[in-house]
């Protein structure tokens, strides 16, 4: 004879996309093994009950009434089948084979319940997330029910349990979600309090839900009264309060009593291992907040990572020692940070054998490891014991990009040239924006001699404007015009990339370099940068694309260069109104650059006014000297006029007055027998 081996019970809300995905993950199921789904609908909601009644005739209307436990109780009252597995309409599964051969072998008679991972979304974009095992589907008995009104739990759960590895995607943990389940649990389960005897279970949501509120010091009041409750059989339950007690402390800035308190919790009968992985992880975090606990530190560091070792060789104790989001997956999201940490503290009190620890503790050659590349070039960048640190890196003997690009520097300050370009080349398959940053500073610290040939083929153009910019930026200004030189002569048959380093460094020079230039020079760089954007601008952009009436679909440093052309031609023509036309007109467009044209503008101005004042003062010189020649015409003194009118002819070549005055002279000077004719030499 063959039994209805599962009951599914769904609770439906008003989510009707959510309720359709969560019912579309559960039909291989429903169409493969014998199964039932009843639908417990809250809603009340017509559109609802049509769409889940697509999928079942068993719907149970249910008027909410802030109890979970009835209503999912109301559901399993009808259950008819050997197992019983409750799901939220909020999730839903990832891949059900697993469950589909729990049912479908007979496996399913060796155990009494079975658990799946829920994997919790903390943002919308799906990348970080946190897995913890769901105690959801039981063998069902006559004593089988839910119980607490929130946060309610399914009761008898009783071993041999099965662990399924497959899991269920939620996104009830995005921090918008979680503020509305806050504010509507807390005083649920504050009244709950009030009405029933208290209870470890009870202490311990309310913990969770303060700790989501970002209310530690409720949070650890009740932490504490889970604590003092005497409930033998919720051990557990206990060892989540202890395990986050320190932290609690923490996170209201309490560090000193974060290390005793956590000192204590880890000494308490119910501490677990996978709680005390956690306690060491706060200790850890007050003791860097505390002067002179590097060796305290390094300790917790240590521990921390002996206990992930001895749990990893029993697994199963990961899962029979999870509660409530402690779970593996949580604390191995700590150990980088862990590892990290214990590293600084080993660089700053010069600890080799530490410092050796933790770097062997990372997962060097793997794609994991690139998550941390930022972290330890940072390190470097900040640490006021870099050597120490670059030793420790070049000599750890792991084969990874990383360390490589350090065995590159090392190499180089010890001269062997060749060895850091082998290095280098390595490094280059990794084809990571970080490492790439360090290649990019070797090779302006060498000059050259590290050569970033390997790069051109595998970073692609955003990746080099982006790590020109972080070059370009950390750079002390005085030492831009040399690494423009050196990318001039050492990228020269890679245009594009060497245009796109020149025009960073140009650009962070022209912004910042106020006190490192003069006047000549900073009009001489504006030109030298113009002119490498448009020449970048003609390698990578068709010529339909360069017409002027496509200007406005440029980049916005393009659309400035050809802006500025506009104000060097009129420099050159002298046109003075248009110069600060064209000038002003030029700021709007980038920026970045805004200082530099504001210092610009001043000089412009002094210019185009000194050339007008010299101007007025050179008409008003000539207004002199030719009264000067109408006297000495006057008075007869030809000889005398005839060389300043020479002069000022050449000055004034177009002075209608001057051309009159010339021609008296000249009549006088022929009257006076001092000018001969054509026709007298004729």
């Amino acid at each position: 004879m063959q039994y209805l081996q599962l009951t599914i019970s769904l609770l439906a809300s008003n989510k009707i996309s959510a309720i359709r995905r969560c019912l579309d993950s559960l039909v291989p199921i429903l169409m493969r093994i014998p199964s039932e789904l009843i639908i417990v609908d809250t809603s009340g909601n017509p559109q609802v009950r049509n769409l889940v009644s697509q999928y079942t005739s068993h719907v149970i209307p249910f008027q909410w009434c802030n109890d979970f436990s009835k209503a999912r109780n109301t559901g399993l009252q009808r259950a008819k089948g050997e197992w019983f597995m409750s799901i939220d309409d909020d999730e839903w599964l990832e891949d059900a084979d697993e469950i589909i051969d729990f049912f479908a072998s007979g496996e399913y008679r060796n155990y009494n319940s079975a658990t799946y991972r829920q994997r919790n979304y903390t943002e919308w974009s799906g990348i970080n997330y946190i897995h913890a095992y769901v105690a959801r589907m039981v063998r069902l008995t006559p004593d089988t029910k839910f119980i607490n009104t929130i946060h309610e739990y399914i009761t008898p759960y009783k071993g041999p349990v099965k662990r399924f590895s497959i899991y269920a995607h939620h996104y009830g943990y995005v921090d918008n979600i979680v503020d509305s389940k806050t504010g509507r649990n807390i005083p649920l389960l504050e009244n709950e309090l009030r009405e029933h005897k208290p209870t470890v279970h009870n202490y311990l949501q309310l913990c969770q839900e303060y700790m989501s509120a970002f209310k530690y010091a409720e949070a650890e009041k009740y932490a504490f009264k889970c604590l003092e409750l005497d409930e033998p059989d919720n051990e557990k339950e206990k060892s989540w309060c202890l395990a986050y007690l320190p932290q609690f402390i923490r996170l209201q800035g309490d560090y000193q009593r974060t290390l005793e308190v956590g000192k204590q919790m880890l000494r308490h009968p119910f501490c677990t291992e996978i709680s005390a992985l956690l306690i060491y992880t706060d200790l850890m975090a007050a003791c860097i907040k505390l002067v002179d606990h590097e060796k305290d530190i390094i300790i917790y560091g240590k521990n921390y990572h002996l206990g992930l070792e001895r749990l990893d060789k029993r697994p199963e104790e990961w899962f029979f020692q999870s509660i409530g989001g402690l779970e593996e997956q949580q604390i191995k999201n700590l150990r980088y940070k862990v590892y990290l940490s214990g590293l600084k503290a080993s660089a700053q009190i010069l600890d080799q054998k530490s410092a050796d620890f933790f770097l062997q503790c990372f997962p060097w050659g793997s794609n994991e490891i690139e998550n941390f590349y930022q972290s330890f070039y940072t390190m470097l960048q900040k640490n006021e014991n870099r050597s120490f640190l670059l030793d420790r890196f070049a000599g750890s003997g792991a084969e990874d990009p990383f360390i490589s690009i350090i065995k590159a520097g090392v190499a180089w300050e010890n001269n062997a040239i060749v060895s850091a370009q082998e290095y280098n080349i390595f490094a280059a398959r990794s084809k990571n924006i970080i490492v790439f940053q360090e290649a990019v500073r070797l090779f302006l610290l060498s000059q050259g001699k590290i050569s970033l040939d390997p790069w051109v083929d595998v970073m692609d153009i955003q990746q080099w404007k982006e790590v020109s910019k972080s070059t370009a930026d950390k750079a002390e200004l005085h030492n831009l015009a040399d690494h423009i030189v050196t990318v001039k002569k050492h990228l020269a048959k890679f245009p594009v990339q060497a245009l796109t380093m020149q025009i960073t460094f140009q650009e962070r020079l022209l912004a910042e370099g106020i006190l490192e230039f003069d006047d000549q020079d900073l009009f001489q760089k504006m030109e030298q940068y113009c002119s490498w954007v448009q020449d970048y601008a003609a390698l990578v952009y068709s010529k339909d694309m360069l017409l002027p009436e496509n200007l406005h679909l440029m980049p916005q440093e393009h659309q400035f260069a050809v802006q500025m052309d506009r104000v060097f031609c009129a420099l050159q023509n002298f046109d003075h109104a248009k110069i600060l036309k064209e000038l002003h007109q030029a700021i709007n467009i980038y920026p970045p650059l805004c200082s530099a044209i504001r210092r610009m503008l001043p000089i412009i101005t002094e210019k185009i006014e000194r050339a007008e004042q010299d101007d007025q003062e050179f008409k008003m010189l000539g207004s002199q000297v030719k009264k000067m020649i109408r006297d000495l015409i006057q008075e007869r003194r030809y000889p005398e006029a005839q060389p300043l009118i020479q002069q000022l002819s050449t000055l004034l070549p177009k002075d209608l007055e001057l051309v009159r005055l010339r021609q008296e002279l000249w009549t006088h000077l022929t009257d006076q027998g001092i000018l001969r004719t054509s026709r007298e030499d004729g």
